[in-house]
């Protein structure tokens, strides 16, 4: 056989096989096969066929599950083997399936909307260092496929909540949820900045799109930014969402943090809420998809009478390192305590 029909061990050589293998096929839609698939293997924990799949499609119409016309029988078995193989590389099925969609949604022309899906290790990080707790209302306005959520859940007893404009991305946070034996239902495809009913919550976590204007009628930031972009009201969005206390860890272009054209919004951004970290991404971070350097934000929204204090400290940090070799875990390490030493989770 030769060697480029050889799917490798990883998530991403498993999609790319199994691109080549729909396209040689049927020249159907790879993500509509590959989703169909994914439904049925997790949450009919069984092989996959025809049958299976529409089964699944009825009880779950929230998946929107679609298979192609011209996907026989014999294409559907040889996609679940190779799916299978991916979910089966390693002890974390849901890692594994979550993979799987890092790797086949962002070819669906992401990238003129300025969104990008945030890796994982990324996203983890964020987590780790947001620290939720049981019982905790845990909100993501512009969630994609549902990492920031996913993780969460993983990582505690919480309820979540997400929002999202992409109807792909929903669907596979949809299935993620499931797949962790959440209600599918609090993952909504909306706009949201103002179109998402979203709870009050303790911790938002969310990687915002960057790209393009947004009408900024009625939001309070708009007063101090020329024309804000949409990342600038989702901050807005996100400090709005918490409770008085809560904890937020927000992706953002540096620009943010470092461009004079936004110093009225950094000082708006002190009067809401009290920074207690900035952690620079290396520019690598999100490439091939966007050479865009980013940082994390860490805030806390302020109480009503809390304002801003001489006395009060920050962490500046610089993650050096990206991809497998990266060094946010040694970040977390001095991170961590400081956060906790400032009452970020009280």
């Amino acid at each position: 056989m030769p060697r480029r029909h050889r799917p490798g061990a990883t998530a991403t050589s498993v999609v790319a096989h199994i691109e080549e293998v729909v396209v040689a096929t049927s020249g159907e839609d790879a993500f509509e096969l590959v989703f169909a698939v994914a439904a049925a293997r997790v949450i009919a924990k069984k092989q996959a066929t025809s049958g299976a799949i529409a089964k699944v499609a009825l009880s779950h119409p929230e998946l929107s599950i679609a298979m192609p016309r011209d996907a026989n029988e014999a294409l559907v078995a040889r996609i679940d083997g190779l799916l299978e193989s991916a979910l089966a590389a390693g002890d974390d099925r849901l890692q594994a399936l979550d993979a799987v969609f890092e790797s086949l949604v962002p070819r669906i022309a992401k990238g003129d909307k300025g969104q990008f899906f945030t890796p994982r290790y990324v996203v983890d990080f964020v987590v780790k260092a947001l620290a939720p707790r049981a019982r905790d209302v845990v909100v993501d306005p512009a969630c994609g496929s549902g990492a920031f959520l996913a993780h969460a859940r993983a990582a505690a007893k919480v309820k979540t909540f997400g929002s999202d404009v992409d109807p792909r991305a929903i669907r596979v946070a949809r299935l993620v949820a499931i797949s962790q034996g959440r209600d599918p239902a609090t993952i909504v495809r909306a706009d949201g900045l103002r179109g998402a009913e979203l709870p009050v919550a303790d911790v938002v976590a969310t990687n915002p799109p960057f790209a393009g204007r947004a009408d900024a009628t009625g939001f309070e930031v708009a007063r101090f930014v020329k024309t804000p972009e949409r990342d600038v009201l989702f901050l807005e969005r996100a400090i709005d969402l918490l409770r008085p206390g809560g904890r937020l860890g927000i992706v953002l272009p540096y620009n943010k943090a470092a461009g004079t054209s936004f110093a009225g919004m950094r000082r708006w951004l002190l009067g809401r809420a009290r920074v207690l970290a900035v952690v620079g991404l290396p520019r690598e971070t999100f490439m091939p998809h966007t050479s865009q350097r980013c940082f994390v934000l860490f805030a806390k929204r302020r109480a009503r009478g809390d304002v801003l204090s001489s006395e009060e400290r920050a962490m500046f940090a610089i993650s050096e390192r990206a991809g497998k070799e990266h060094d946010l875990d040694d970040v977390l390490a001095k991170l961590g305590p400081f956060l906790a030493a400032e009452g970020f989770g009280a």
